[in-house]
């Protein structure tokens, strides 16, 4: 098929190997080195949103209304599919691209490694059927740590408990329930033993790990009976150190049992998250308050199987800020940088408030409608981009366009003219923002179109025609914008 600047690709390699369409390339000279260009967009009569990719040639694809994952090349063409738990939101499926393999976790209580090339099972890991655990295998969720869909050497698949509830009428083992497992994405194996929290514990549902910026370990928030409890737990090796943080809890005047904790460029700081002040939604994330946790960093490490409390000497405390601190997950660019944004409302204002993962965020202006369209759970998709030495995050403008922040001060880098962000529900509104690393291109679907622009400069290079209500997903490699039934998708491809 077509594929945009091919012809300008095509011609310009035969230049630079000095040789005419028709003749030989002379013996010993070098094959040119491939080059990434865009392929002409390609229609597939299937809602559809992309998952991950094998970093080359295909993409994992789901096919929501058939129940179907699909393995398409650029062209469109299935490769191979298989029937999975999959659903309109996104959250019946989740993969990872590793090496040769698609790893694929659909909340059956099985993971299973398929071959890219043929689909052939290569590996599965069934959650183990523990006598007296009362953390169902469906309720396992996955996250790499990575902190995206590919994995590189080292990271792993965390395979996490998200439901808040344990079976009805269970009762656990005396070594507990077991909520967390690590695997191994080459072999399927356990990385290290798997962590349980004791008969007396509870998660809180959602999220069970919150990734640090150098995703090296990881930030557990649980209770141990009444005791409000925090837990850092190393990815290397499993070890990890569970600190009791319930006198320090005292700031917190919301009186619900709930709480999440955020970790920092710094392990000694914490961010704890709390309440709201909307009366009526107490969980609410437009209004965000915090303080920030002092903790010990050099308290040593358990081996053991079943989190509890250390038994060291720790003196923990808490402050109340008003000031801006990442208070949501990390999110991280192709090249591994964390970066963190949502909304804050304030009594005349609504902001963007964001971090590069540091301990002390910022604030930035934003359009009104924002509050509801970026940063929630469940709202259009982000992505922070590479930009040199800086990340970037790309929003709505306060006014018309779109603006690109640096991550580590929220200081505007570049903007862009263009429509105004409109209300959740409006048609054209706001669908969702990736980007194409390989092209240095951001991608952004908004006002019933689908657009390119130079990652550099915020310079518009294409735009192509896209549904009222479109949606937005990409893998680095792919990227879909999804209408009702059908969907358009463009590829990086290796000319």
């Amino acid at each position: 098929m077509k594929r945009m600047w091919a012809a300008v690709a095509l011609a310009a390699l035969v230049a630079l190997s000095g040789c005419s369409d028709g003749a030989g390339q002379p013996e010993g000279t070098p094959s040119p080195t491939p080059s990434p260009t865009l392929a002409e967009p390609v229609e597939l009569d299937y809602y559809a949103s992309v998952i991950t990719d094998n970093g080359a040639d295909l993409a994992l694809v789901g096919d929501w209304m058939s129940q179907k994952l699909r393995v398409v090349d650029a062209e469109g063409d299935e490769k191979w599919n298989i029937d999975s738990n999959t659903n309109e939101d996104d959250g019946g499926t989740e993969a990872y691209s590793a090496g040769e393999n698609v790893i694929v976790h659909d909340y059956s209580g099985t993971t299973t490694a398929y071959s890219w090339a043929d689909g052939q099972e290569v590996w599965s890991f069934g959650l183990p059927d523990t006598a007296g655990s009362c953390r169902p295998a469906q309720s396992f969720g996955t996250q790499s740590t990575s902190g995206g869909s590919r994995l590189g050497e080292g990271d792993l698949i965390l395979l996490e408990n998200i439901w808040m509830d344990s079976e009805e009428n269970c009762e656990p083992s005396a070594e507990g329930d077991t909520v967390l497992y690590a695997l191994d994405p080459e072999t399927g194996k356990e990385a290290w033993p798997a962590l349980s929290v004791g008969e007396d514990g509870q998660t809180f549902g959602g999220r069970l790990l919150e990734l640090a910026p150098d995703r090296k370990s990881g930030i557990m928030s649980w209770m141990d009976g009444d005791e409000s409890m925090v837990t850092r737990i190393s990815f290397d090796d499993g070890t990890h150190v569970s600190l009791p943080i319930t006198e320090a809890r005292e700031t917190d005047d919301t009186g619900a049992d709930y709480f999440i904790v955020y970790p920092t460029a710094d392990p000694s700081s914490l961010t704890y998250v709390y309440g709201s002040t909307e009366p009526d939604e107490p969980m609410s994330s437009a209004v965000t308050r915090a303080a920030k946790l002092s903790v010990p960093a050099d308290l040593q490490a358990s081996d053991s199987a079943t989190l509890a409390a250390t038994e060291q000497s720790a003196d923990v405390s808490m402050e109340d800020t008003f000031d801006a601190v990442c208070s949501t997950e990390l999110r991280f660019t192709a090249e591994g940088k964390p970066a963190c944004l949502q909304t804050q409302l304030f009594a005349s204002a609504v902001k963007y408030q964001g971090s590069d993962g540091a301990i002390d965020g910022w604030y930035a202006d934003a359009p009104e409608a924002a509050v509801a369209r970026i940063g929630g759970l469940g709202g259009p998709q982000w992505e922070p981009v590479d930009h040199g030495d800086q990340t970037l995050l790309i929003v709505p403008a306060p006014r018309d366009g779109i603006v690109a922040l640096d991550a580590a001060s929220g200081k505007t880098v570049w903007t862009t003219d263009g429509p105004r962000l409109k209300e959740e529900g409006e048609t054209g509104s706001w669908g969702g923002q990736r980007v194409l690393p390989d092209l240095g291109l951001i991608v952004v679907t908004d006002n019933k179109k689908t657009t390119f622009f130079d990652a550099k400069t915020g310079k518009p290079v294409s735009d192509h025609p896209a549904g009222d209500y479109s949606d937005q997903s990409s893998s680095g490699r792919f990227v879909i914008a999804t209408n009702e039934d059908t969907s358009t998708m463009w590829a990086v491809v290796d000319t």
